[in-house]
């Protein structure tokens, strides 16, 4: 069977084509992610900006475009090149390709979720990670504290915290996520600074970011809303909506932020980066700058999820928490119009739509916690059974494994997520 993947010119790019290739590594784009299809023009002219050649996949690109492609041979689809088009001189252009069609062909061909294996078990790593989340939070309040009193901020300090996350994290990204399911209770600021990190942490490690990397967005999630704590504690901490002119306090934020970030001295931009770009949106709808699309840096876009991740499955004083398969249906629906689509499915892939440790509510009744997630099976995990139909403590939990019911249709499946916090356990319990 002939391929369905060709290498083309930038300057022929349209609005449908898949990409599923770039002529340099994916991290040195605002792009990301190993496959996405053109949607406007915006994205031709960023892939224009970066890159000389693409590799496109006709099979996943626009119908009508696909029927193009499939009828002309992209030969004479170079020939007819509007020599405009293009940034370089045909010889500049002629000696890029040549440096880089071996890098495109050879490419590193993993796909997210394939960059790191777990070295440790989950119950091994728990040990550790019980004591790293304990030291860490009682750091983030001390710290944050002393942010709201006018001290300054010590990155080093702070470089040692994100270290140890990471280190834990590439250990075993289930552990650290326990201990921060089992916060959502915890209002203060110190506790969403450190779901956000971690969060970004098993995102990053999903992606195959770098440890240098890991590190930047580790600590980039840690300062996402260190701002808020120069503002009114009232303010923060309001149950009912706020007038424009107290959102127009809230959002100041980002500046604040970004004031006490720079007073500390040099800072890798990636982070100013994100914690500048966070809230805004794929749409443009974000502030402060209003920034869409591409326009926003990947660290932005990878913060702007986490953040709302973290915040949603936490009790905030407006609303209670929401429970990690619900959170993820909201992301799921702002698809293109506040994260990009392909930002929010990885974001899923990583984080699991019942994810270990969360509460889910079974058609039969019964209460359980998830214990393992497959990804060929997400919507049938391990659970452990812990209440009975009537919502009842079951003397001894059973292991049920919706995967492998030994029936042609299942008889057991989960009904919908439960809210974190609805029930009283350790989830940690189940998995020492």
């Amino acid at each position: 069977m002939a391929s369905t993947r060709r290498q083309i010119d930038v300057g022929l790019l349209k609005v449908g084509m898949y990409v599923s290739q770039l002529d340099r590594p994916w991290l040195e784009t605002p792009f990301l992610f190993q496959g996405f299809c053109i949607r406007n023009e915006t994205e031709i002219e960023e892939l224009q900006h970066y890159c000389d050649f693409v590799e496109i996949d006709i099979e996943q690109s626009d119908p009508l475009l696909r029927r193009q492609m499939q009828a002309t041979s992209m030969g004479e689809a170079r020939e007819h090149r509007d020599p405009s088009a293009g940034r370089l001189s045909a010889w500049q252009r002629f000696l890029n390709w040549f440096r880089r069609r071996k890098r495109v062909s050879e490419g590193d061909t993993r796909q997210p979720g394939e960059f790191y294996e777990d070295t440790a078990s989950t119950a091994d790593e728990l040990v550790v990670a019980r004591a790293v989340h304990t030291g860490l939070h009682e750091q983030l309040m001390t710290f944050l504290d002393g942010v709201r009193r006018g001290a300054g901020v010590s990155m080093p300090d702070l470089e040692v915290v994100t270290g140890e996350l990471v280190e834990s994290v590439l250990r075993n990204s289930t552990a650290m996520a326990l201990l921060v399911r089992m916060q959502h209770k915890d209002k203060h600021q110190g506790a969403h600074s450190l779901a956000a990190s971690v969060w970004a942490l098993v995102f990053g490690r999903h992606l195959g970011l770098d440890r240098e990397s890991l590190a930047a967005v580790g600590l980039g999630g840690l300062l996402l809303d260190v701002g808020k704590m120069k503002l009114p504690g009232e303010l923060l901490n309001k149950e009912g909506p706020l007038t424009d002119v107290e959102k127009a306090h809230i959002q100041g934020h980002v500046e604040l932020s970004l004031e006490t970030i720079r007073a500390t001295g040099s800072v890798d931009q990636r982070i100013l980066d994100m914690v500048a770009t966070h809230h805004e949106r794929f749409d443009g709808s974000g502030y402060p700058q209003g920034l869409k699309g591409t326009q926003i840096p990947v660290f932005g876009r990878i913060g702007g999820i986490v953040d709302t991740y973290a915040a949603m499955t936490s009790d905030r004083p407006y609303a209670k928490a929401k429970s990690s398969y619900d959170v993820m249906r909201e992301l799921k629906s702002g698809s293109d119009k506040l994260f990009q689509a392909e930002m929010v499915e990885q974001f899923i892939q990583a984080i699991g739509i019942f994810p270990a440790g969360t509460l889910v509510e079974l058609n039969t009744g019964e209460i359980g916690v998830v214990l393992k997630e497959r990804r060929s099976a997400r919507l049938q995990p391990e659970i452990a059974v812990i209440l009975d139909a009537d919502k009842k403590r079951l003397d001894q939990f059973h292991v049920l494994d919706l995967f492998e019911q030994g029936t042609p249709e299942p008889t057991v499946w989960i009904e919908r997520g439960v809210e974190p916090g609805s029930y009283d356990f350790d989830p940690g319990d189940f998995f020492i």
